[in-house]
C-alpha cells in the first residue's frame, strides 16, 4: 500500500538534490568521445527489425519467467509462514491456557485473546510511529 507523502518530504528532497548538486560535480567526458558514440550507434543499428523484435520477445518471455517463479516462491514462503505461525500459536496457547486459568480463574479465557489484541495494537503504534512525520520532527 502506497503511503501519502508528507509535504515536509519534497521540501527535504529538494535540499537534498541542491546540496548533492554543490557537492558532486560530474567527471568530464574523454577526448572524441561523441564521434565514438555515433559510431557505436550507426554499428548497432540492427538491420533487419523482425530479429530484433524476436530478440525482445524471448528477452521479454525471460524476465517474466523470473518474474513468475519469484511470485511462486514468494507464495509458497508465505503459506509456510502462515502454517508455521499457525503452529507455533497453537502450541503457545496450549501451554499458556492452564497458566492462564491458575491466575486469572475462569476469565483466564478472555484474558487470551485481550492479550493478543495489546499485543497487536503495540506493534501496530509503533510501526506507525516510525512512520509518523511528528516522529521524524521529534527527532
Amino acid at each position: 500500500m502506497n503511503m501519502p507523502r508528507d509535504p515536509l518530504d519534497g521540501a527535504l528532497d529538494q535540499a537534498l538534490d541542491r546540496a548533492l548538486a554543490k557537492t558532486l560535480t560530474a567527471p568530464g567526458l574523454p577526448a572524441g568521445f561523441r564521434e565514438q558514440l555515433r559510431a557505436a550507434v550507426v554499428r548497432t543499428v540492427p538491420e533487419d527489425r523482425a530479429q530484433l523484435r524476436a530478440a525482445l520477445e524471448r528477452e521479454h518471455a525471460v524476465q517474466l519467467a523470473e518474474l513468475q517463479d519469484g511470485y511462486v516462491l514468494l507464495r509458497q514462503r508465505t503459506l509456510g509462514t502462515l502454517i508455521g505461525a499457525g503452529f507455533a500459536a497453537g502450541l503457545a496457547v496450549t501451554f499458556a491456557l492452564p497458566w492462564l486459568k491458575a491466575h486469572f480463574g475462569d476469565n483466564g479465557v478472555f484474558a487470551l485473546p485481550v492479550i493478543g489484541v495489546v499485543i497487536g495494537l503495540v506493534l501496530s503504534l509503533s510501526v506507525w510511529w516510525q512512520r509518523s512525520s511528528l516522529a521524524r520532527s521529534l527527532s
